[in-house]
């Protein structure tokens, strides 16, 4: 597959696979009787000190040469109730002969404000570590030790200029490390061996109780309302930071440009283009962030109005994941939810409690977390959807209408909170993997192995059907696909309101005639108005897209059959529910210098964005250029003829750049 989704995560380690017996000899500690009182002999001592919970600076130096490249990253601890531990770490290489690598506030510091924690380059990422066992012992005969062991899954790294790389789904090697407590109360140092000989040091410095640190950055378009912090300066105060807090991040929000100039030609109190969100976003966010210094997420606001969008996450701004955008003015219409109670028909600038809620989820996705409905199902927390979260609360299982916004949970649930905390960097950190890396049971269209247990819905009930604008498409040819589900039954059926591309619920992949897949990502997730409703016998549901490009390239690459798969997943009372069809497709082979000539054009990534935004995305210059090049060579040819959907003379001449 084109796009491997699959990434390592650590799992618990359980209070019976904690050994707390004597690591030197790996027996239970001696005991002697002296004086009808039995116990360890003086020499032994007591050993009680342990990995405490938090992130740790790991630095592993390898001692085969002097010259050998050394790592540095982070490791996390994270104490479970009963007397659990789950341990994972990320290892980046740096070449030999060189200081420590620099990073952002490497030190300690008394409040503890998370900023101790390193942040590396991307392109400097190694190895993920998995912890699969803890051992502490009571008792030592010559010092205390602490032993942790690891499966190692060492990064595919990707071609220069790119950070979606990729994780084998076997481990790369077992390694332990054995580390003793210091003079320093938060360091350990120690040994890294693999396969029982000695690979080099190994130093564990604790640096927070926080397992990890961002920034989000929000600009605000005039007329709009940002998201504020409810009851600020207090004991109450609920915010950015503390509903990542309940996932162990440090989350500081930079309240940045306010009262930024409306573009021109744009009606900021109506629905936005995405091409217009998109130019604003790259216009505004800081020249000065660096992905490479640290974790920053962008949340633009703007006005809007009813019924556009409470919010979406853009999957792709040059970097994966880095964006996302509320709108002040959209809210909760009853259309969504008959269960938002006090917060009906009211706008988001008006109801600040699920305001901050609304705008964490779409960070929420920025950081890669899926919504709930695809996963564990609906509830009280920060993944699961707006209309989703009410019904939750106000619905006919509960019995208790009218608690949103009041009850809002404001804080992810725990299957995100071990997502967030253990998932490998790449997956999380903003400019990383690719949306929906580290989720192979929801990610591409369908695959029996990653979808064990889940229960594809029959044609004879669920109809799933697939149309194309054509069976042949020419190479560099956007080609529009409609698709339409049908309740054939004489009952109701739960599922999701929405279908789209652009809602998660839907996944698209394209196999060419080589049996390479691709899983062909939404470029804008656009999801805050779904959730799951009845859809009666008879009725229908129905989206449409371009089907062009992603964040993981171009659907149709090279000639040949293509076979289009689309799958359907979600939960729904706790079972896991599919649909699947599939259609095939030709793409032509060129049978000309114009035919190659166009294809080259067309076939660059600026232009797949350009069409992915919707079109008149003429912010982007490159792929305007280019457009205009494939219109100039012959406007009759199919593919100059195909973009008349996405360009416009007028538009383009009109088109003012924003300052």
């Amino acid at each position: 597959m084109k796009n491997n989704l699959f990434v390592p995560l650590a799992s618990d380690i359980t209070p019976d696979e904690i050994g707390m017996n004597n690591a030197d000899t790996g027996q239970a500690r001696p005991d002697v009787t002296l004086g009808g009182i039995t116990g360890p002999l003086p020499l032994f001592q007591i050993c009680t000190k342990d990995l405490q919970e938090g992130c740790f600076k790991i630095t592993y130096r390898p001692s085969a040469l002097i010259v050998a490249p050394y790592y540095a990253g982070t490791l996390r601890v994270e104490n479970k109730a009963g007397g659990g531990k789950t341990i994972s770490a990320d290892l980046y290489r740096f070449p030999g002969l060189v200081l420590l690598p620099a990073v952002i506030s490497d030190g300690t510091n008394d409040a503890d404000d998370g900023s101790s924690i390193p942040i590396y380059a991307r392109n400097k990422y190694y190895s993920y570590l998995k912890g699969t066992s803890y051992s502490r012992p009571a008792f030592s005969a010559t010092k205390c030790t602490i032993t942790v062991e690891f499966d190692e899954f060492v990064y595919n790294v990707p071609p220069a200029g790119s950070f979606n790389g990729s994780f084998n789904g076997v481990r790369t090697r077992q390694i332990k490390i054995v580390v003793s407590p210091t003079s320093d109360a938060t360091i350990f140092s120690g040994r890294l061996f693999e396969g029982g000989v000695d690979k080099g040091s190994v130093e564990l410095k604790w640096v927070s109780k926080y397992f990890r640190r961002s920034v989000v950055e929000i600009d605000t378009l005039t007329g709009a309302v940002s998201p504020k912090p409810l009851n600020p300066g207090t004991a109450f105060e609920e915010s950015f930071m503390t509903v990542f807090a309940t996932v162990g991040w440090r989350m500081t929000p930079i309240y940045n440009d306010v009262n930024i100039p409306v573009p021109a030609g744009v009606t900021a109190t109506n629905c936005w283009s995405d091409a217009n969100l998109h130019a604003l976003m790259l216009a505004k966010r800081s020249p000065a962030a660096n992905l490479d210094l640290e974790w920053r997420f962008h949340l633009l606001v703007v006005p809007g109005k009813m019924g556009c969008s409470r919010g979406k996450m853009y999957d792709q701004i040059g970097a994966h994941r880095e964006a996302a955008v509320s709108y002040s003015d959209d809210g909760y219409p009853t259309s969504d939810s008959s269960n938002f109670g006090a917060a009906a028909n009211k706008k988001q600038r008006d109801v600040p409690r699920a305001y901050i809620r609304s705008a964490s989820h779409e960070l929420g996705h920025c950081c890669n977390m899926m919504h709930q409905e695809l996963e564990g199902g609906a509830d009280n927390s920060i993944m699961t959807t707006t209309p989703s979260v009410a019904d939750v609360l106000g619905g006919p299982a509960t019995g208790a209408p009218g608690v949103f916004p009041t009850n809002i949970n404001l804080g992810f649930n725990a299957h995100c909170r071990h997502h967030l905390i253990h998932f490998p960097d790449p997956v999380v950190r903003p400019g990383g993997m690719s949306w929906m890396a580290g989720h192979p049971a929801l990610g591409g269209a369908f695959s029996p192995e990653a979808d064990g247990g889940r229960v594809f819905v029959p044609a004879e009930s669920i109809l799933l059907t697939i149309k194309t604008q054509s069976d042949r498409v020419k190479l560099g040819e956007p080609l529009l696909m409609a698709w339409e589900v049908l309740n054939k039954t004489d009952e109701d059926f739960h599922m999701p309101n929405d279908v789209g591309l652009n809602v998660e619920y839907t996944q698209v992949s394209v196999t060419d005639s080589d049996g390479i897949t691709n899983d062909v990502a939404t470029f804008i997730l656009e999801c805050e108005h779904t959730s799951i409703r009845k859809l009666s016998p008879g009725k229908k549901l129905a989206a449409a897209t371009n089907l062009f490009w992603s964040s993981n390239g171009f659907a149709f690459s090279k000639p040949g059959k293509h076979r289009i798969d689309m799958a359907i997943r979600w939960t729904y009372n706790g079972i896991q529910y599919g649909l699947h069809n599939h259609k095939d497709v030709w793409v032509d082979f060129p049978v000309s210098d114009k035919d190659n000539e166009i294809a080259a054009a067309m076939t660059d990534n600026e232009v797949g964005m350009f069409v992915a935004l919707g079109g008149n995305a003429y912010h982007l210059k490159e792929a305007t250029a280019r457009i205009e090049k494939v219109i100039e060579i012959d406007p009759k040819h199919a593919v100059a003829k195909s973009m008349a959907k996405f360009y416009s003379k007028a538009a383009r001449a009109a088109f003012k750049p924003i300052e």
